[in-house]
């Protein structure tokens, strides 16, 4: 199961004589034996073997000459690790437990979050099956209720949420019927509400209502959705082209925009979108024909574009994924200045 990398590294993985190779400017197989996944922070990386969860990076003046470390839940009652949401100076983790767990990373020091979970009867149990971090560390439960953890929010009625993402303030909730909601910070346009107020609690998105949305994604001060047609939305902060909305003056676009998508001669084309995934200022898409296509900044080399040399598109380009097949990609990730793609 290779995994591949491109975009922004901080880890000795990848080195040559001169040290660490800062900007990985195509896809790169991750030289760990055995790693099943990877969750990408701005300076480490979070290497999954199975349970086991290890991280790399530049969180001390030793890790240059350091191998991935084993990262390991303390107390042996709490089981092994499940869901790791790498942050800028903790990671938040579920393990195979229930229970959350804060490991900061630069004191290598471990919190226990106090459960803050009920049963609502006797046969009833309530646990966290998703964790996404924000301003704070976002819990969505497996009876579709979110917390601010540990405050439960104010949840819309008779509203099931199955999914949740966040961007530095901002976060997106999928609800059980395809509607979307929102809150956070809006200064950027961020959630959607053609203002850019900020927002408590969750708002529905009204100009996405009356679509399915079945996925959702969220990067810094960007959003984006996929409907059940293979349409593409997305809104927000658009500085560098991660809207992929070719206008290069307006910066925010506080409601859900459809995205056009168009070939190399400039006219518009059919594009059915399976997954999307937003970074910090760069989106990429999967399409039903196994295409990735991507727009925003390529600062680093996160689009994996090797064709032409460029700063930033205001426009979805398709990407060039070699040597990968796009029959064996497993699944895809985008996260801070960074891309993965892990394969069977």
């Amino acid at each position: 199961m290779p995994v591949y990398y491109t975009g922004l590294n901080a880890s000795p993985l990848f080195s040559n004589q001169d040290g660490i190779i800062t900007s990985i400017t195509h896809l790169t197989q991750i030289p760990f034996a055995r790693v099943t996944d990877i969750e990408i922070s701005w300076n480490y990386f979070l290497l999954w073997q199975d349970t086991k969860l290890y991280i790399t990076g530049k969180i001390s003046d030793k890790d240059d000459k350091n191998k991935p470390r084993l990262i390991q839940i303390p107390e042996e009652s709490s089981g092994s690790c499940k869901i790791a949401i790498p942050g800028r100076e903790s990671v938040v983790i579920l393990s195979t437990h229930n229970e959350i767990w804060k490991y900061k990373v630069y004191d290598d020091t471990w919190q226990k979050v106090t459960p803050f979970l009920s049963s609502h009867d006797n046969t009833l149990t309530e646990y966290p099956i998703k964790l996404s971090q924000a301003g704070c560390t976002v819990v969505l439960t497996n009876l579709g209720r979110v917390f601010n953890a540990p405050l439960l929010v104010q949840m819309p009625k008779r509203v099931k949420f199955v999914d949740l993402v966040c961007g530095y303030d901002h976060t997106i909730l999928l609800a059980e019927n395809g509607d979307v909601y929102s809150m956070g910070m809006g200064i950027r346009g961020q959630l959607g509400h053609n203002e850019l107020e900020n927002c408590d609690d969750p708002k529905l998105i009204e100009a996405l209502a009356g679509l399915k949305i079945v996925q959702i994604s969220a990067g810094g001060w960007h959003s984006a959705a996929v409907t059940d047609q293979g349409d593409l939305y997305t809104w927000g902060w658009n500085s560098n082209g991660e809207l992929g909305i070719e206008s290069k003056d307006k910066k925010v676009y506080a409601v859900p925009t459809l995205v056009d998508f168009k070939n190399d001669r400039g006219e518009t084309i059919e594009i059915n979108v399976k997954k999307v995934e937003c970074g910090n200022s760069f989106t990429i898409c999967l399409t039903d024909d196994g295409s990735f296509w991507g727009c925003g900044t390529n600062k680093y080399g996160q689009l994996g574009k090797l064709q032409q040399n460029f700063e930033s598109t205001y426009k979805f380009i398709e990407l060039n994924i070699q040597p990968l097949d796009f029959k064996t990609v497993k699944k895809f990730k985008c996260h801070e200045w960074g891309t993965a793609i892990i394969t069977e």
